[in-house]
């Protein structure tokens, strides 16, 4: 679980960029309603592949285990 920071959900501009990249994961992320959806995260705090406009809050971030989530996204 992150903690510390102000977690928010963006849209993406190209999710499939998202799928190759080494800053990527899957993640169950529970939003500020309180329902949990599952999506990419993304460690680059710079990346420019986000819609800033789009922003939303989110309470809580799980990052997935394994490579297999990423089996949906080839």
């Amino acid at each position: 679980m992150m903690s510390k920071r102000e977690l928010k959900v963006v849209r993406l501009l190209e999710p499939e960029l998202c799928t190759r990249c080494r800053f990527a994961d899957i993640a169950d992320v529970e939003m500020a309603d309180g329902r949990i959806q599952r999506m990419l995260y993304c460690r680059r705090l710079d990346c420019d592949n986000w819609d800033y406009g789009s922003a939303e809050p989110a309470k809580r971030v799980e990052l997935s285990k394994g490579s297999e989530d990423w089996d949906d996204a080839a």
